[in-house]
């Protein structure tokens, strides 16, 4: 035995076994990856899997993105797959309570430090050498509202004050924005749907039609169209439309054909990259791009990685994990938490602050970009838990480029503080219409349900029309709409009888439509006073609450109007029961385990601008007694 391994013997004896206690320790800690609940049951099923041996994770189910990055933060979950726009939340919950530990790659890409990189695009002979001589150019643009062909462009010309946007309050912060591209641009191709309103976007595609010009369907401007895309906009500036276009390397790389499977369509010789600083480099070398995205990753907290060996303890069972989902069977399951046949795990050499992480790649400023809006809105509250709701809500909207930008407070009285002013809009149910309308407030969007979501009456056969008059009605009384369907009935055969029958007692019943398959041996009665079969549901609603809308000031100027509405829809659009990023935010669905219907209803849906029928209205809601 050599002297210092003698030494280090003798100082391990007399230290005792808690000398390598904390090794071990950490080796056998089960790390607890947080997911999204929707996709909970997705995470069981990869460590179901029988080549998971030796992962020690285990799945924790958070509400959503947001609701699992406040439980890292407050240590009851260790990591959460997360995009960019994630940890941007991060960065601004408390950064240095963050830090990103891995990160997700493609394999065409895994050795590339950013997932993509935003470039601009010109050719050989142009005389364009400066941002400043892209003025009056003839531009090529993935789509509208896209990341490199509108928000890095608008950020970045913008930031640099050559892109003027106007301050015009009579103007909705998207049309400023159009306004601006289409008198810096002579002509462009910038497809896309450019309000949730057909009407207003013919309109707006009608006022800057400039900026529909190059497309191959102008009279369109929406997709398909080849001159739309990454590979489109490269299309469009090479078939000769086009001065300038904005994409990204990759697909360079693939319109040129200068990487295995990609099929040339263009010279690459004749074109070069144009950088920020006004020079030129050739498509064959290192491009310079203005942007980049940064790359999908792992995201956990100082506590967990504090420490070389506790950041590579959990890097490693990343890595299994990882590696089982990606060759799980359930592909699905695995694509749900970020991981797809194409990923390639990548360790981080040391764990980074989410605030350098997205600084590095130039990406915290394009998130930022704040949509020319003019100033916050603020909605207003009533209680603490919908103040959580409201901020989390806030959080995520912000982050996935949804404006104008919100601000959350709480007083007393909601309808006095949107009334004088102190606030922009606030929820409300509908026992608060009529003092809303009273305060000379108006809806501007109401929540709606899925389609068979609506309340019937279920009834015996061989019932007379006198027993239809006379019996009484089972329904859940601690259930708003189905009181109220209950009380509608009782309207229609002017009865007065309030109280639901005993639950075993159901010859007349109100029942969810949705439920109608546990009801076949009976039939409906509708508000005309004839029964029919349950097929016809949908001609025998009883459903007479009203839907939770959001009010504002009916003084409000129409572009204030116009940018709510399209706040709201778009909240609904991204977070709705149907919506692509329902997993980043829960807009309608229980907000805690014990807290439900916070702001919106736990059913709804969506928002719409106008509710579909006129019953349930409101005349007829203020006529039921029960």
């Amino acid at each position: 035995m050599g002297f210092t391994t003698l030494i280090l013997a003798l100082v391990l004896a007399l230290l005792g076994p808690a000398a390598a206690a904390p090794v071990e320790n950490e080796e056998q800690t089960i790390y607890r990856m947080c997911v999204p609940h929707k996709y909970y049951d997705d995470c069981l099923t990869l460590l179901k899997d029988p080549s998971e041996a030796g992962i020690q994770m285990e799945c924790i189910s958070g509400r959503d993105r947001i609701d699992c990055l406040d439980m890292i933060h407050q240590g009851k979950a260790d990591v959460l797959a997360s995009e960019p726009e994630d940890m941007y939340v991060a960065y601004h919950t408390k950064n240095d309570d963050y830090k990103v530990i891995s990160e997700i790659r493609t394999q065409e890409d895994k050795e590339a430090p950013f997932r993509y990189e935003g470039i601009i695009l010109v050719k050989k002979n142009s005389n364009i050498h400066s941002l400043q001589e892209l003025k009056g150019a003839k531009s090529c643009h993935t789509g509208f509202g896209r990341n490199v062909g509108y928000k890095i462009p608008i950020t970045k010309l913008k930031n640099s004050d050559i892109l003027k946007v106007s301050q015009d309050a009579e103007l909705t912060a998207t049309e400023r924005e159009l306004k601006a591209l289409s008198e810096f641009f002579s002509q462009s191709c910038l497809v896309g749907t450019y309000s949730p309103y057909p009407e207003t976007d013919h309109l707006l595609k009608q006022k800057y039609s400039n900026l529909c010009a190059l497309c191959e369907k102008p009279e369109q401007c929406n997709y398909p169209d080849k001159f739309s895309g990454y590979d489109g906009a490269i299309r469009c500036l090479d078939k000769g439309k086009g001065d300038v276009a904005f994409t990204k390397v990759q697909f360079i790389k693939k319109y040129f054909g200068m990487i295995p499977g990609g099929r040339a369509e263009g010279d690459p010789t004749e074109f070069e990259y144009l950088c920020e600083d006004g020079s030129r480099r050739p498509l064959d070398g290192p491009a310079c791009s203005w942007a980049q995205r940064p790359w999908t990753g792992y995201i956990s907290n100082s506590e967990a990685v504090n420490g070389e060996q506790k950041l590579h303890n959990l890097q490693d069972r990343l890595e299994k994990f990882f590696e089982n989902g990606l060759h799980a069977e359930n592909k699905e399951a695995a694509a749900h938490l970020l991981i797809n046949e194409n990923a390639v795990y990548y360790k981080k050499p040391e764990a980074v602050d989410p605030q350098q992480y997205l600084e590095k790649a130039g990406y915290k400023d394009v998130i930022e970009r704040d949509g020319s809006a003019l100033r916050k809105m603020r909605m207003c509250v009533q209680s603490d838990i919908e103040l959580e709701k409201c901020n989390a809500m806030r959080r995520a909207a912000y982050s996935r480029d949804i404006r104008p930008e919100m601000e959350c407070l709480k007083e007393e009285n909601c309808i006095s503080a949107v009334a004088e002013g102190k606030a922009d809009m606030l929820a409300i149910q509908a026992d608060h219409y009529k003092p809303a309308r009273e305060a000379k407030l108006q809806p501007i969007v109401y929540e709606t349900y899925a389609e068979n979501d609506t309340y019937v009456l279920v009834v015996e056969p061989g019932l007379t029309r006198d027993d239809h008059k006379q019996k009484p009605v089972f329904f859940n009384p601690h259930d708003e709409r189905q009181h109220k369907a209950a009380a509608y009935l009782n309207l229609r055969r002017d009865a007065k009888n309030c109280q639901p029958t005993p639950a075993e007692d159901q010859v007349m019943a109100i029942v969810n439509a949705k439920d109608l398959g546990e009801y076949k041996n009976k039939h409906l009665l509708c508000p005309d006073g004839e029964e029919r079969p349950l097929s016809e549901w949908k001609q025998c609603s009883f459903e007479a609450n009203l839907p939770t809308a959001v009010f504002i000031r009916d003084s409000m100027t129409h572009v204030e109007q116009e940018t709510l509405k399209h706040l709201f829809i778009s909240l609904s659009d991204k977070f709705g029961k149907h919506g692509k990023l329902s997993d980043v935010f829960q807009l309608f669905g229980p907000y805690t385990p014990n807290d439900n219907n916070v702001l919106f209803n736990n059913d709804a849906e969506e928002f719409v601008t106008e509710l579909k029928n006129k019953t349930p209205n409101e005349e007829l809601y203020q006529q039921l007694g029960c």
